[in-house]
This record gives structure tokens, sequence and C-alpha cells, in this order.
């Protein structure tokens, strides 16, 4: 109410001001302390409250429409039990559709709509019942084969099937089970545990979010002999894991369940490889019109021998080409020209190559691929020319017309670039988030600039100007960014959606001209090659890094050091803020240097260097909310500061706050031996092994508390949350909201056991 741009304030105000006999305004104006106007602005932001709230009661009758205040007297009328008020998002969307919920209780449809409407996340619903291994009856009728190793339904499962065997406990399992008559766990993480039986439905969540980057440059680790040359999707050089596109069926009315490359997942070889074919009218139609093949009497002869296998599934290609080598017309659709051809139009689209590469066209079959690459401008390689392979080693045997082998699990591939420089290449992938942390992040909001500089398809990164806008335009790479010398007013930002990398081979120094200047750095990924640090300088009212990634260091895809990025200030900050950012520390290089305030909410500090203080403030006063700060042991000092005001923090090293008289050190984690203010529903850390998934930059779940941490950790915020950085992805919430909804809509004498990615 208090930021609503309707007027009805001066309004109100200059109407009672009418009201106002003339001699108390002629008082008011002769004073000169307008006591009346004061008193009749007060009367007016109340008046204007009441309108505001009248104007609104009749959209509180609608629930996509009414404050959050009305959705529970909405929610009597329909009579459902609501999820926490922690959840506001699953609370209106329970509302809104109990009818339809009600309706459909029981179905599939309505278990996996849950998880998007409970959760925001992704899933799919296993039936446990008809993974079961047992003998079939005369009413089973015709039993079905899985898709990939054709075992049949309740049937012995064909271990020799390497993708199916890939597959066991993935709610893609083709393999049958003899029943296990335990409860299920309720919850578990990473694991299939006591799923397999006759009452217990499965619920698969994926909490990740797949992220797509388009037009990355990527980065070039070795010119090997020959044509091909060894490439990381990652352009700092890192090992990431590929993701499947997070674009399952939303279209509720006309529902199927997930198919595996339409789930935030994981992409392996085997998916990303896996072929699959039919013969169609469409390939019989090319034989008989838009094949390779002069005389039309072999046309036709090679046509009717296809209608022989017309409808026929085929694993790979070379069951085809093995049934295709013995018909009849074997010479003429074993030509060169002809098999490519009419492997490329028999390839169905329900397979992991199809949906995930691009076509001849540049589109997989489901839209724009997953994953691409190209000339910059020019055209992307098609599936025909890429091979799925493992690249542990960079070493693939020589295979003729392959321009392309992909390795997803590593983010490594080989690439033919036809000459042209490694800064001309541009990549499109995928890769996994949890939390709404550091540069590329899911749902982060921008401003557009008025009349920014444009930096857009630059190997080197253009002029900053001193006071306004810079406005990066893509996600490919740019080096040696400029310093600014006369720094005023001035902007670094991303387009929304992009993520470009800024690759320092030297220190980037922002300098204060003059007093009270300010500095925002937006959605920018920083790393230093071979190193390369943050130089703030001069006098600087204010300095916001916001979405940023100042590279934390680790390792490469050889095994080479990567260098921290530090944040390091020169000259006085009087605010400092950090938000949804990653950062290795951040520091004074002098005696002089100083910041006056800093304030860090949803961010992660890792410092990886020995014996490297992550917040080495001693004369500042920090305001903490919802951050992750990782030392290199529990006994290594992680935070030096004069105050600190701590909330939903997680530390995993020693504090030591100079003033602990002021300040306070609420529903927060620290190692032990640690200095603090009034701690309140605070953690000590005794043991920080396992506390995290990984430690690892790169990794999905990097600096995410694991199952093995504390319960006072993992739900110990103020809210019921996990403590750190993803705080406010309110996990344990949205896992309590769907676990009600599932065992209200479950079917009767179902047992559902719900199973998380992270």
């Amino acid at each position: 109410m208090s930021t609503a741009r309707d007027a009805y304030r001066e309004y109100f105000t200059e109407k009672l001001w009418s009201w106002l006999p003339a001699i108390h305004r002629e008082l008011d104006e002769t004073i000169g302390q307008n006591v009346h106007h004061a008193m009749l602005a007060a009367l007016a932001e109340q008046a204007a409250l009441i309108k505001r709230s009248h104007d609104r009661l009749w959209d509180d009758q609608y629930i996509e429409l009414a404050d959050d205040w009305a959705v529970p007297y909405i929610a009597k009328l329909v009579a459902t039990r609501l999820v926490s008020a922690l959840n506001p998002r699953a609370r209106r969307v329970d509302v809104a559709k109990t009818i339809y919920y009600r309706r459909r209780k029981g179905t599939l449809a309505v278990l996996e709509q849950l998880i998007a409407d409970m959760t925001a996340w992704d899933g799919k619903v296993v039936e446990e019942f008809r993974r079961l291994n047992r003998m079939r009856h005369g009413l089973d009728g015709t039993a079905k084969n899985g898709r990939l190793s054709q075992t049949p339904e309740g049937g012995l499962a064909d271990l020799r099937h390497a993708r199916a065997a890939q597959l066991v406990g993935d709610p893609f399992d083709e393999f049958h089970y003899t029943p296990d008559m335990r409860r299920p766990n309720g919850q578990n993480q990473g694991a299939n545990q006591n799923s397999k039986g006759i009452h217990k439905l499965s619920l698969h969540v994926y909490t990740a979010t797949s992220v797509e980057f388009n037009g990355v440059q990527p980065r070039r680790l070795r010119n090997l002999v020959g044509p091909l040359d060894a490439y990381t999707f990652d352009p700092s050089g890192r090992d990431i894991a590929l993701y499947a596109a997070n674009d399952p069926a939303r279209d509720w009315s006309q529902w199927r369940t997930a198919d595996e490359w339409a789930l935030p997942r994981p992409i392996t070889c085997r998916l990303l490889g896996e072929t699959h074919y039919r013969i169609t009218d469409t390939s019989i139609a090319w034989i008989l019109n838009g094949a390779p093949i002069a005389n039309l009497g072999l046309r036709q002869a090679a046509a009717l021998d296809l209608k022989k296998l017309q409808g026929q599934t085929f694993l790979n290609a070379a069951a085809l080409l093995r049934v295709l080598a013995g018909l009849p017309s074997q010479a003429t659709l074993m030509a060169l020209g002809v098999q490519a051809g009419l492997l490329e139009r028999s390839l169905i689209d329900h397979c992991g190559s199809a949906a995930l590469l691009p076509g001849d066209n540049g589109q997989a079959a489901f839209g724009a691929p997953v994953l691409q690459v190209g000339i910059l401008a020019g055209p992307a390689t098609p599936r025909t020319r890429t091979r799925a392979c493992q690249l542990s080693n960079w070493v693939v045997p020589a295979m003729p017309n392959i321009d392309w082998f992909v390795d997803p699990t590593r983010g490594r591939f080989l690439f033919n670039s036809q000459g042209e420089p490694a800064h001309n290449i541009r990549v499109r992938y995928r890769t996994g988030i949890i939390g709404s942390v550091g540069a590329g992040a899911p749902q982060r909001q921008t401003t557009a600039p008025i009349a920014p500089v444009v930096w857009q398809a630059a190997s080197t990164a253009p002029g900053i100007p001193a006071n306004g806008t810079t406005l990066i335009m893509d996600s490919a790479t740019y080096r040696n960014p400029p310093d600014m010398p006369m720094l005023i007013n001035t902007t670094v930002t991303a387009q929304e959606g992009e993520r470009p990398y800024i690759r320092l081979q030297n220190h980037w120094r922002f300098t204060a001209n003059g007093n009270n200047r300010t500095l925002l750095l937006d959605g920018l990924w920083i790393g230093g090659r071979p190193y390369g640090d943050i130089w703030l300088d001069g006098n600087f009212e204010r300095v916001v890094l916001r979405h940023c990634t100042l590279d934390p260091g680790g390792f490469d895809a050889l095994g080479n050091w990567l260098s921290p990025c530090e944040l390091v200030v020169r000259g006085f900050v009087e605010e400092l803020v950090i938000e949804h950012s990653i950062l290795p520390n951040i520091r004074l290089n002098n005696a002089q240097a100083s910041i006056e305030r800093l304030i860090i909410q949803d961010s992660i500090v890792h410092t990886r260097t020995p014996n490297v203080t992550a917040l080495a403030l001693p004369r500042t006063h920090v305001d903490m909310k919802r951050t992750t700060v990782i030392a290199q042991s529990l006994n290594t000092l992680a935070i030096d500061v004069e105050r600190l005001n701590a909330s939903d923090s997680l530390i995993a090293g020693r504090i030591d706050v100079t003033d602990t008289q002021q300040g306070c050190f609420r529903f927060s984690a620290r190692a032990a031996n640690s200095r603090v203010p009034h701690p309140y529903e605070s953690h000590v850390i005794v043991d920080d092994a396992g506390l995290f998934i990984s430690r690892r930059f790169g990794d999905v779940a990097f600096a995410k508390p694991s199952i093995l941490a504390p319960k006072s950790i993992v739900q110990g915020s103020e809210m019921g949350s996990e403590m750190g950085a993803y705080c406010d992805q309110i996990k344990p919430i949205k896992t309590r909201s769907l676990t009600t909804k599932v065992d209200e809509y479950v079917p009767f004498g179902r047992l559902p056991n719900l199973i998380l990615d992270y």
C-alpha cells in the first residue's frame, strides 16, 4: 500500500486543505510551520488506505487477484487444508485448483501437477506395482516391452543392455523387482530406498533448475594433432555437468508424463547418443521422390521393400542397417547417399539425440536444441555429424564425417573448427542451478538502462562511461576490460538471461573521481587468467555487486589452478552491498583503506587460499542475511569485523567480532571458539565433514547443506528453512507442503515415497 502510485494521498490532502477555513490556511502560511497542513496530510494518508481497501473489495473475492490476507477466507469456502503461510504461492494455487484436484483425485496427472503447484519444481510419479516381477495371467493382456531394453513387463531384465542398466533406481527404470514390504522412508535424497511395493507411489522431484546459456565462447584447452581441438563448454575451463531441458508438459489438459530429456537432470553419454529409428510414410516417400537413385524401377523396388518394415522400431542405426542389408534391394538402400538420407528421415522424435541435438534445419525435435556448437554467425553442427563419447583422456577413435564429439557428463567436447579461430566459436548448453545465486542465476530482473553503451560479440572489452551504463547484450567472453580512472556514477550490467564472462589478465581498477561516487556491477562473471582482482580506489559512497560471480578459484579440466578473483578495497567505501553473489573474499589493501558498512545477503563467500580470511574487515559494521561463508577449515578464521548482525547464515569457520555488546547472531551457525554478539537460536558446528554436498564451484549443489548436516542447520533458519545462501528456496517448507497435499489426493491405500535429487 505504501508504494502505490495512485496519488490518493495527495488528492485527499488537497481536498481536506480546501475544506479548511481560510483563516487557518492563512495562519499556516503566515507562521510558516504548516502545522495544519501536516495534520491534514496524516489524515489524508489514512483516508488513502481506506480508499485503496474499498477499491480492492471486488478483487479480494477472486483468488487470482485477492490480497494474501483474503486467501484463508476463500479457502474456507472450498474447505481446503491450507499449507504453510511461508509458501504463499502454493496456498494461492491450492485454493484456486481445489475443485479441479478433487474431481481428478487419485490420478497421476494430479500428483504431478501437485509437484509443480506446491513447489515450482519438476517431477515424475511412478506406480511401483508396475515394476514388480510376477507371473502374468490371462487377464493381463499382451506384456509391454521396455522402450530401451525390450524387457517384457513383469519379466526378467536384460542385464546386457548397458543403457537400461544405467537407469536402475531411476524414474525411467525398465527392470522389475521383488516386492519390499517395508513402509517407505517418506523422503529420500538421491536414493530410491524401500520404494518397490504393491502399494507404493514414488514421487521423483527435481529441485534444480535447468538454465540455458546461448552464444557462449567455450574455453579451448588443447590444440590437438589433426583437425580436432579440445574445449570445455564452461568459459572458465571447468568440468561441468550438462543438463537436459526444463520443459515438461505444462498443458495439463493434454497431460502426458515427462520424457527423460524434458526434466532438469544431467545428460548422460548414452542419452545423448540414443537414436531410435522407424520406417514411416515420410521415409518411403523420400525414397520414391527425393533419394539420389537414378532408376525409377530401383526406386519402386526399394520402396516396396521398405513397406515391409513400416512401423517397426529399431533401437540404433546398426540394427536398422543390418535389416536393410538383408533386403532384396539392399544395394540401392545401402548406397552412401541413400543410407544417410534414410537414417536422417527415419529418426523418431522421442529419443535423446533428436530431442537434444539440432538437425539439418538447426532445430531439435521439440524446438530449440539443448546442445549446439557452431562458428559465429554460422550454422550449427547437425546431429548427423555429432557423436556422444567419454572424454576423460581427450582421446576418441578416428571417425569420418564427424566434426563434434561431446562428453555431457564433464562438459567437454572435441570440435573441428575448419580453421576458424577459437574466439569465433559459440556454444549453446544448459546447466543446473539450485538457487538464484551468482551470475546467470534464474529469476534475475534488471531495469532497462537509458542510452547505454552496448557490448556485444566483441572479444576485447570496449570502453565504459564514467557517468552512465554499460549493457552487455550476450554471453560471450570479454578480455581485458578497461580500467575506470575517473569514475562518477558507473553501472556495468548484463542483459537479463545472459551471463557474460569477463576474463582478467590483470587487476580491474575502479577509481572514484572525487567524493560520493557510486558503482554497480550486475550479472557479471569475472575470473582471472592468469590472475586478476577487482580494485576499488578513491572515495565511494556506495558500491553494489548484484548477481555477480567473482571466481572463487579451483582447477580447470586439465588440473591447472584457476586464480580467485578477490574484491580489494584500496580507498574508502561508505556502503558495500553484496546481493545474490559468489566471491572468494573481501579484503583491505592497506591500513588507510576501510569499509564503513557491509551489507551482504543471499550470497556465498568461499575462500580456497590458505591463511586468507573471507571477510577481513576489522573496522567494518556488517549486516549479513542468508549468507554462506566457507573457510579452509573450521579452525580457520572466516570473519574478522568490528560489529556483526547476522541472520539465517551459515559460517563454516571461526568468527571474531570486536564489539560484542552491539549486534546479534540469530538463527545462524558458526564454528566453535567463535566470538559473536548475543547469540540467539544459533548452532555451533563441531564437524564439517559432510556439511556440504559439494565445495567445488561449478557443481550444481555447490555450498548447499547435505542431508548429513545437523537438523538445526537444515531447518534452522527463522522460517524453518536451511541456513545459508539457499534459505529463500524454502526447501523444507515446500517439501512439507507437497507431502501434505499428496497425502490428501493420493489414491486410496497408496503410500507415497518422496525422492529428491538434492
